[in-house]
């Protein structure tokens, strides 16, 4: 408090990602258990600040805008809202929760920022996923998931837009990877 009656900056305008709730092919249940880990990241994602790519070798942050939690996390829960969504497997529950589960979703976010290197703003989404066996402790499936969504304009409104859509598509292709019987041994 004293800092906003100090003339503290003001806050920053929040933004939330959105799980997916509609899916292009009804996936059949997977018969298992899924505890999805929080995914790891570098430094520079593991912030609630909004990434900006200006350059390839430069990253900075949308100013007055932030997401509503840390990266990391939010892209945990919109992971499990969207497994939980699409009906992809039996039970899906977060690592917090302390459930085991007969398998273990971990992730890596690669990139997640608004590339605006070449004057085209466009959001980059790339997250890389690992199926875990819990019994053995062995990676049994794994695959890179990314895409780029055109953003309207250099934005944090429009860049958040373009972020939210590029999500949801990588979510929508995690969620028919975990369900198929081709990923399981």
């Amino acid at each position: 408090l004293a800092g906003c009656a100090l003339g503290g900056s003001a806050a920053p305008t929040t933004y939330d990602l959105i799980a997916p709730r509609s899916f292009a092919a009804a996936a059949k249940s997977a018969r298992y258990q899924l505890v999805v880990n929080e995914p790891t990241s570098v430094h520079a994602l593991d912030t609630d600040r909004i990434m900006v790519r200006p350059r390839a070798d430069q990253i900075s942050y949308y100013k007055g805008a932030a997401w509503s939690d840390r990266l990391p996390h939010l892209v945990q829960v919109r992971t499990i809202e969207t497994l939980q969504n699409s009906g992809a497997v039996k039970a899906v529950t977060s690592s917090s929760d302390r459930v085991d589960g007969d398998y273990s979703l971990s992730m890596e976010i690669r990139s997640f920022q608004v590339d605006t290197t070449n004057g085209r703003p466009a959001a980059d989404v790339d997250i890389f996923a690992k199926l875990i066996d819990n019994n053995s402790s062995k990676v049994v499936a794994s695959k890179g998931f990314s895409t780029r969504v055109a953003s309207a304009n250099d934005t944090p409104t429009a860049g958040v837009a373009a972020l939210n859509q590029a999500l949801t598509e990588v979510l929508q292709d995690t969620s028919t990877w975990v369900s198929a019987p081709s990923t399981m041994p």
